[in-house]
Parts: C-alpha cells; sequence; structure tokens
C-alpha cells in the first residue's frame, strides 16, 4: 500500500512516518510511505506512479494548502483516500469537499491516528475485491458488492437492485435461492431476509412498516413480517 506524507513541518512528517511504521509492524502490513514537504513534489510523484493509497495531509501549508492540494488530487482522477491534519479546526468544512476520510488535530495524539488508520484499512478491506459476476444471454456483468440495494427473484431469475436505479438479471435459477447467493453471504453486510430476498445493510436508510428506504431515497416494499425482522436485525447491526 503507498502512502503519501506531505508536510512542511519536518517533525511531524518523521512523527508519522514512526507510527505507520510502527503500525505496520503489529499488523504485519506492507507500506511504501513517501514523504513531501512541497504539495507540488506530492503531485509530481502521483502524476509518475498514478496516484496513491492514502493521502496524508497538512492543511496549513505555504504555496498549496492540503485543501487545494486535495482538490486538485481529485481533479487529475486519484481517488485515494485523504486525511488532513492541521493545528486549527477552521478548515473542517472545507475537507468535505474532497470526501476526507478524516480531520486530526495536532499534535497528532497515538490513538487518535491509529484508530483513523484502523477505520481506513477496514473501508479498503470491505471494498477491495467485492464483486458478483452477473451473467445473462445479453452480457456479463460485474457489480460491486457495495452498489447491490438488494437480491431478489422475478421471472427465475436472480434480480440485483442496484444504487444507480438499474436491475440486472442473471440466467434462469437452476439452483435454490441461498446457493446462488451464498458468496454474499460471507460479507456481513448482507441479510438473508426471506426465502427469496437479500439485502445490503449498509446501505439502509430508514426501515418502516411495510417498506425500505436505501440510500438516495430509493424505497422498497416488503411483507410486514419481512420488515419487522429487519428492523430488528439492522439495529443491531449498527450497534456492534
Amino acid at each position: 500500500m503507498n502512502i503519501a506524507i506531505c508536510d512542511d513541518a519536518k517533525q511531524y512528517r518523521v512523527q508519522i512516518v514512526y507510527l505507520l511504521a510502527e503500525y505496520a509492524e503489529q499488523k504485519h502490513l506492507d507500506f511504501t510511505i513517501s514523504e513531501f514537504s512541497k504539495a507540488a513534489d506530492l503531485l509530481d510523484e502521483a502524476q509518475r506512479i498514478n496516484g496513491f493509497d492514502i493521502y496524508i495531509l497538512d492543511v496549513m501549508m505555504t504555496e498549496m494548502n492540503g485543501i487545494e492540494l486535495g482538490v486538485k488530487l481529485r481533479e487529475n482522477g486519484y481517488d485515494g483516500i485523504i486525511i488532513y491534519l492541521t493545528s486549527s479546526a477552521d478548515f473542517a468544512i472545507d475537507s468535505y469537499k474532497v470526501d476526507a476520510s478524516n480531520y486530526i488535530l495536532k499534535p497528532i495524539l497515538k490513538d487518535v491516528f491509529v484508530n483513523a488508520i484502523d477505520k481506513i484499512l477496514f473501508d479498503i478491506s470491505k471494498k477491495k475485491d467485492h464483486y458478483v459476476i452477473v451473467k445473462n444471454k445479453q452480457r456479463c456483468t460485474r457489480i460491486s458488492y457495495e452498489n447491490i440495494l438488494y437480491i431478489d427473484v422475478c421471472n427465475r431469475a436472480l434480480c440485483y437492485h442496484l444504487a444507480n436505479g438499474d436491475i440486472v438479471e442473471s440466467t434462469m435459477l437452476r439452483v435454490p435461492f441461498i446457493d446462488a447467493v451464498a458468496p454474499l453471504m460471507q460479507d456481513k453486510r448482507f441479510l438473508h431476509c426471506s426465502k427469496t430476498l437479500v439485502v445490503n445493510m449498509d446501505n439502509i436508510t430508514q426501515v418502516d412498516m411495510e417498506y425500505v428506504i436505501f440510500k438516495d431515497d430509493i424505497t422498497a416494499y416488503f411483507s410486514k413480517n419481512v420488515c419487522r425482522d429487519l428492523r430488528t436485525k439492522w439495529s443491531e447491526y449498527w450497534q456492534n
């Protein structure tokens, strides 16, 4: 995993490198860490290697501040995770412009930093290589787990209801529903709600008496029994 640190204060670069090296050793991970004191140098290197996985950026830098650097990285198509470090909370709202993962105040506390890295690596592992290949007579489609709202059966085929509103149908089922969705059930996001229904609990925003609201206000109507059980499981999922 390639990590870029950009801070014009050497003492913080040294501290972050130490914390990352210690973390990598304890977790048996392989980090490649690059240090930069200027935003322009990081941008040049990002272009050379086609981006980093994680960017740890100081906000208050001369020439180009961390927020401007984050915007430039996004404009250049780099979607790596961004963590901001600063001695002032004044720019916290601006960090949302680049979908920053975290905003850590200086002086950097080890526990706070470690928790931020823990969350980032969990999010990465949850997304990495989690895809299902759906085949039908017309095409073969790769669908990311995070894009799935729910799966049910229609016309004797699996129907994948997606976050963008699309519905992708598989070929006709030749095995029981639970066997067909077995790979997804290894991921704790997915809940087998009824004989022919699986939902992605990460994408649910509300469970009512007879319907479920997914992200982007997509609504799906299910039975009262399904919604009742789902309310309990969904609540437990987010509390654990």
